[in-house]
């Protein structure tokens, strides 16, 4: 099968076949709620048909440009082999004298009732 890679995503469609273990997505929660006992953390899965808006806002999971939401086809599949590929753990790091700024600069509104990494 071949995968799209998460720098070619862009909005112009949403026919992409991911594979990967670090993106922010968003969820209504009653979908959610019907596919979480599926998901395991620290899993890599293979995630077709969704969409993608650019990310907005200053506090984000993740440094993407690129969010993935979930449509009612959206599949998500648990790969079972592993992928040295992809590392488990990722860590962005920012400069202590940063953070400060980056707290200020987020705005109250950014709270999602559902976020997933």
């Amino acid at each position: 099968m071949a995968y799209d890679q998460l720098s070619e995503l862009d909005t112009t469609r949403s026919t992409w076949n991911i594979k990967n273990s670090h993106v922010q997505t968003f969820i209504y929660a009653d979908q959610w709620n019907s596919m979480a006992v599926n998901i395991d953390e620290g899993s890599i899965y293979v995630i077709s048909n969704f969409y993608t808006k650019e990310a907005t806002g200053s506090c984000r999971p993740v440094s993407s440009k690129i969010l993935i939401y979930f449509s009612p086809s959206t599949t998500v599949q648990k790969l079972t082999e592993d992928d040295f590929m992809i590392p488990l753990h990722k860590f962005e790091f920012v400069d202590l004298g940063d953070l400060f700024s980056m707290a200020t600069k987020c705005p109250n509104d950014e709270y999602p009732e559902y976020s997933t990494c």
